[in-house]
């Protein structure tokens, strides 16, 4: 691999952690206050404000992938769903972690089957930010 190759890839992976860490710095607070709100998760308890949370989350995945997409705009859905997809799992690492390890209960099957869902959707709602982010660089800037 030459330099110019290395460069690129190594520039290609800080684009992809800028977008990720925006993702990152913005779901994980408000997954956590989500999941110890008055002891209870969020959706567990009467109100609606739980829907709060999940809009929070969905704009940080749209901004994530507008992000990737602004900053590479040639392979702007690629680097958002690249990027999407290691937020996915950090948060899922984190989740389980939570169950395992510090709950010391297991995973029924529904909620698995809502983090497949989850997880594929916050890619696919990164991919479409990315768009957004790849219309604003070339308006912006029509080098």
């Amino acid at each position: 691999m030459t330099t110019n190759a290395s460069t690129i890839v190594r520039s290609r992976w800080t684009d992809v952690c800028v977008s990720s860490s925006l993702v990152l710095a913005v779901s994980v607070p408000v997954l956590v206050v989500e999941e110890d709100w008055h002891s209870l998760p969020m959706i567990d308890q009467p109100t609606h404000l739980w829907i709060v949370g999940v809009c929070l989350v969905v704009i940080a995945f749209l901004v994530g992938g507008a992000t990737a997409g602004y900053r590479r705009p040639y392979s702007a859905a690629q680097n958002a769903a690249i990027s999407a997809s290691l937020s996915v799992a950090v948060l899922l690492g984190a989740a389980l972690f939570r169950r395992l390890a510090l709950m010391h209960s297991g995973t029924p099957k529904g909620v698995v089957l809502l983090w497949y869902v989850s997880g594929a959707a916050a890619i696919g709602i990164s991919a479409a930010g990315s768009l957004v982010g790849r219309r604003w660089k070339y308006a912006h800037d029509p080098r």
